[in-house]
C-alpha cells in the first residue's frame, strides 16, 4: 500500500509540473548565432536586452533590425514572438526568412522560466500576458520602432490572445496553435489517454488546481484565452494543424469564429503541433504582416513587388539564412564591408546570395523543427503514463490524499 501510495504521489508531481514546469529549452549564448550578420545584402545586428518581467524575474531578450545605414526608412515595423510552453527565443529565430525581406524587424524573448531567463515555473499566458505589455512598453519607447505585430505559438498563441485585446498598439495578430480553454484541453487528452467519467476528470484536475494555485497564484480554472475572442478586433491569422495531437484543432476553430476582428484561417494538412508550415501559408503570414504592420498601402505594394523582383515569392520558406558560420569565413566578411545597396524604390538592387546554412545553434533549421516534434512527442507520451498511473478510481479505493504531496517526493 505504502509503495502504491508513493507511485502515485511521484506520478501526481509530475503531472503538476507537467503543466507548469515542463522540461527548460537551456542553451549557451553562442547558438543565437553572431550579434552581426548579413542578409540579401543588408547588415543586420542582434542586440540582446534584460527586462524585468511582472512578477519580477529577468527576461532574456533580443531584438533583430538591421544596421542603420540599411534601414529602409527611419521606422520600421516589428514583430514579437512568444514561443511555446517548453521552448525558448530559438524558435523565434525560424521566422527571421519570412520577416525580414518584408522589411519587418523581430523581437524575440525568453518568456520566465523558460531558456535563459529566470523564473521557477510557467503559466500558460495567464501571467505572460503581462510580461507581453512590458515588452511594448519597452518596445514603444525605442528609436525606430514603428507599428507592432505579435506572433504566439501554443502557449505564445494563447497567450496573444489573452493579451491583445487590451492594447490598442498591437496592430495585427498571428496565433499558431492555440487552445480555447485549459480545462477544456486537459479533459481531451485525460479521454484520449485513460477515458474517464468526466467528474472523475474534474476532480484530479480540482486537485491540481489547488497544487498549481498553492505554487505559483495561478488559476487554471479561469485559463480560458477564447473568451478574449469576441473582444480582440485586431486583424488576425490563425494557423493549426489538422493532425495536431496536442491541441486539436477545433480550438483554434472555435476562437476564430468567434473572433471579433477581420480574420483568417490557414489549416496545415501536414505535420502536427510543432512543425514546419507548408509553403502557401508561410507566404500568407509574410503577406499578413506586411499589410498590417507597413506604414501605408504604397509601402505594402512595394514590399510585395521587392519579393517579386528578388525571386521570393515563391521561395520565401526554402530561402537558407545564417547568423553563424557566416562569419568565420573571411571573404564573407570582406563581402559585407564592400556591399551597397539601392535603397531607390524606382531601382530596386538586390544581392541573394544562397551558398550559406542556417543553422539554430549547432543544428540546421529543418533539423531543429525536428528535435521539436520529437519532443512533443516524447511530453505527450509521458503524460499519457502519468495519467494512467494516476486512475482516480483505484487512488479513490486506497484513500491517497494528495493533498500531502510536496517537492521532496
Amino acid at each position: 500500500m505504502e509503495e502504491r501510495e508513493n507511485k502515485v504521489k511521484i506520478s501526481y508531481e509530475t503531472l503538476w509540473k507537467f503543466i507548469i514546469r515542463p522540461p527548460r529549452d537551456i542553451y549557451p549564448i553562442s547558438y543565437l548565432g553572431r550579434p552581426y550578420f548579413q542578409f540579401r545584402g543588408r547588415n543586420y545586428v542582434r542586440k540582446d536586452y534584460d527586462l524585468i518581467s511582472s512578477q519580477g524575474y529577468k527576461m532574456k531578450c533580443s531584438l533583430i533590425e538591421p544596421e542603420p545605414y540599411y534601414r529602409p526608412s527611419k521606422e520600421m515595423p516589428v514583430v514579437v514572438y512568444l514561443h511555446g510552453n517548453a521552448s525558448c527565443r530559438l524558435e523565434g529565430l525560424r521566422t527571421l526568412n519570412i520577416l525580414l525581406p518584408y522589411n519587418i524587424n523581430l523581437f524575440i524573448v525568453d518568456l520566465p522560466g523558460c531558456g535563459l531567463s529566470e523564473g521557477e515555473y510557467i503559466s500558460l499566458g495567464y501571467y505572460e500576458s503581462y510580461d507581453v505589455g512590458i515588452i511594448i512598453d519597452f518596445l514603444e519607447n525605442l528609436p525606430g520602432v514603428g507599428k507592432i505585430g505579435l506572433w504566439g505559438r501554443s502557449m505564445g498563441a494563447a497567450t496573444t490572445l489573452i493579451y491583445a485585446h487590451r492594447d490598442k498598439r498591437v496592430k495585427a495578430i498571428c496565433m499558431d496553435s492555440p487552445f480555447a480553454d485549459f480545462y477544456r484541453l486537459a479533459k481531451e487528452l485525460t479521454k484520449r489517454t485513460i477515458n474517464l467519467p468526466d467528474i472523475l476528470i474534474s476532480g484530479v484536475l480540482g486537485i491540481i488546481r489547488r497544487t498549481i494555485l498553492s505554487k505559483n497564484g495561478m488559476d487554471i480554472s479561469k485559463l480560458n484565452p477564447i473568451e478574449k475572442a469576441e473582444k480582440t478586433f485586431q486583424p488576425a491569422i490563425f494557423v493549426h494543424a489538422i493532425n495536431d495531437q496536442l491541441i486539436d484543432k477545433q480550438h483554434s476553430m472555435d476562437i476564430f469564429d468567434i473572433y471579433g476582428g477581420e480574420k483568417s484561417l490557414k489549416l496545415s494538412e501536414v505535420g502536427g503541433h510543432n512543425s514546419k508550415r507548408p509553403k502557401r501559408i508561410v507566404k500568407e503570414i509574410g503577406k499578413f504582416f506586411s499589410q498590417y504592420l507597413s506604414n501605408d498601402d504604397y509601402e505594402f505594394k512595394f514590399n510585395n513587388n521587392l519579393m517579386k523582383i528578388s525571386g521570393d515569392e515563391d521561395g520565401i520558406e526554402e530561402e537558407i539564412l545564417d547568423m553563424g558560420e557566416y562569419f568565420k569565413n573571411e571573404e564573407f566578411k570582406n563581402k559585407i564591408q564592400n556591399n551597397k545597396i539601392n535603397h531607390n524604390k524606382n531601382n530596386i538592387s538586390i544581392d541573394i546570395d544562397k551558398s550559406y546554412d542556417f543553422k539554430i545553434g549547432e543544428v540546421s533549421k529543418d533539423e531543429y523543427i525536428n528535435q521539436k516534434e520529437e519532443e512533443e512527442k516524447k511530453n505527450l507520451d509521458e503524460f499519457k503514463n502519468i495519467l494512467k498511473n494516476m486512475n482516480p478510481i483505484e487512488m479513490e479505493k486506497d484513500n491517497i490524499d494528495l493533498n500531502s504531496t510536496s517537492d521532496k517526493i
